[in-house]
């Protein structure tokens, strides 16, 4: 499939959804008998998904359809009161943070609209409008599960303190922004060391990921939208004397950022 079916398919479905005597239902069935099959599966999952959030959040972000004009972006809009670019895909491990950079210093947003490849249901929407350092790198924010307290006997409270972090993607330098303190939320190493022992190493590991996973959407729907990642503090041997230093151990990273997160930062005791 050409850029150029593409874009041309995309014009006549977007112009027969936005027709008041046609409608989305006229372009959904044009779609299914019609442009389908010569767009391919990526494109009309592309398509799709687009159709689909415009659809959805047309009216309550304001949208309107971004022309192939080079903003790399599917639609402009509103959100929160502030200018947002939007991209929509159904793959996140398509999208790479540097291919936004260029566009973000300009004052408007980006954000990533991720829709469910199997129905094109919107499952989230991701910032990538982050703050600048000093040094010219972005900030990227995180969530830093600590261990849990004991009081002076050595008993536990059964409360663990979590630490709003952001760090930078070029001299990573970190900073805390934030605390809460919740009881029974664990640290990742916490967490696995409570699961069965006869589990082998791929089950726990994925045991811990899935665990990550569910608080860092519990933080980003709770507190902050665009935290990108989950860490503990943990310290890392290099000598057989027990030298190391402490560093964040990511349990999880949203793909967008991934590569672009410091790791094997000396960050002393925090």
């Amino acid at each position: 499939m050409s850029a150029e079916i593409f874009n041309k398919t995309r014009r006549i479905l977007f112009s027969t959804a936005n027709n008041p005597t046609k409608g989305f239902a006229t372009a959904y069935e044009w779609m299914e008998k019609t442009y389908k099959k010569n767009l391919g599966p990526k494109g009309y999952a592309g398509l799709m998904a687009e159709l689909k959030f415009y659809e959805r959040f047309g009216k309550e972000y304001m949208l309107t359809i971004a022309g192939d004009m080079g903003e790399h972006a599917d639609f402009s809009g509103m959100y929160d009161k502030e200018i947002t670019r939007f991209d929509v895909t159904t793959n996140i491990s398509f999208k790479d943070f540097k291919d936004y950079e260029p566009y973000m210093g300009d004052g408007i947003k980006y954000k990533i609209a991720l829709c469910d490849k199997n129905n094109f249901e919107v499952i989230d929407v991701l910032e990538l409008g982050f703050n600048k350092c000093n040094c010219g790198g972005y900030l990227i924010p995180f969530i830093l599960l600590r261990d849990q307290h004991y009081n002076s006997k050595g008993e536990s409270t059964w409360s663990n303190d979590q630490s709003l972090m952001q760090i930078c993607t070029e001299c990573s330098e970190f900073s805390e922004l934030n605390s809460w303190t919740h009881h029974f939320l664990y640290s990742p190493s916490e967490f696995a060391s409570g699961l069965p022992d006869d589990i082998d190493f791929n089950e726990q590991t994925k045991a811990v990921e899935t665990y990550c996973v569910e608080h860092y959407k519990y933080f980003r729907r709770e507190f902050r939208e665009d935290i990108m990642a989950v860490a503990e503090h943990t310290y890392k041997i290099t000598g057989r004397k027990g030298e190391g230093y402490w560093t964040f151990d990511f349990g999880f990273k949203n793909k967008a950022v991934a590569e672009e997160i410091p790791t094997d930062v000396d960050t002393g005791l925090i």
